[in-house]
């Protein structure tokens, strides 16, 4: 009997040796657990940036996603990329701020029914420009000849800005219904860099009509800033 018990000891001794080695192992690697768990400080620092600006509550839209090309909010005439202008203000002429498209933006007259932006673009050619804005009035062919008889006008500096004139009903686009008794007034010309550059304004017809003046006054007093 005795031998029977001795035997079944012998044979338990290899099934208990790989829990004893399990074990083993286990205990080495929650003793390692142990000794890297001590917290790390880290102390490294760098300087602000533009884009590390604090969240503005209560954002719009436009406030949130209107940004130049350094991560900064467009100011006053610094606008858009930041591209840069001096001008004079005409009176009665209340800036808003810009857009990625309009980089200087004006409203005028009652309720602000008026408006006047600037904007300057990469490609595209004055007769396609000039043809889309005489489009949006009904006027379906622009022709080089058409443009060759529009008036020239002072803006940037040079006398070779394109003056248009249209009116009547205007459709905006952008899904805005058409407007009746409306005008245009734009000027447009080619930088040394070749990008379009327009000033714009649009509002009712006796409005436009009446600013003429101090819009090419306006147009007049535009220069790139220095």
């Amino acid at each position: 009997g005795g031998g029977g018990g001795g035997g079944s000891k012998d044979r338990d001794a290899p099934m208990q040796r790989p829990l004893l080695l399990a074990g083993a192992i286990l205990v080495v690697l929650l003793s390692a657990c142990r000794e890297n768990s001590a917290v790390v400080e880290v102390h490294a620092t760098r300087p602000l940036t533009s884009k590390d600006q604090p969240p503005k509550l209560m954002a719009t839209s436009e406030e949130r996603f209107r940004r130049t090309a350094h991560g900064a909010q467009p100011g006053p005439h610094r606008q858009g990329g930041g591209a840069q202008y001096g001008f004079t203000k005409p009176d009665g002429w209340e800036q808003r701020p810009g857009t990625s498209i309009r980089l200087l933006n004006f409203v005028l007259g009652p309720e602000g029914r008026g408006e006047v932006y600037l904007s300057q673009t990469r490609g595209g050619n004055l007769l396609g420009n000039v043809a889309r804005w005489r489009r949006q009035f009904g006027i379906t062919e622009t022709t080089g000849e058409d443009l060759t008889a529009m008036e020239r006008v002072v803006v940037m500096g040079t006398g070779e800005g394109l003056l248009v004139e249209a009116s009547g009903p205007y459709s905006p686009g952008m899904g805005k219904p058409e407007a009746p008794g409306q005008a245009l007034m734009g000027v447009i010309a080619v930088t040394q860099d070749d990008s379009v550059f327009t000033v714009k304004m649009t509002g009712p017809e006796d409005l436009v009509t009446g600013e003429r003046e101090r819009f090419l006054e306006f147009c007049r007093t535009l220069v790139p800033a220095e």
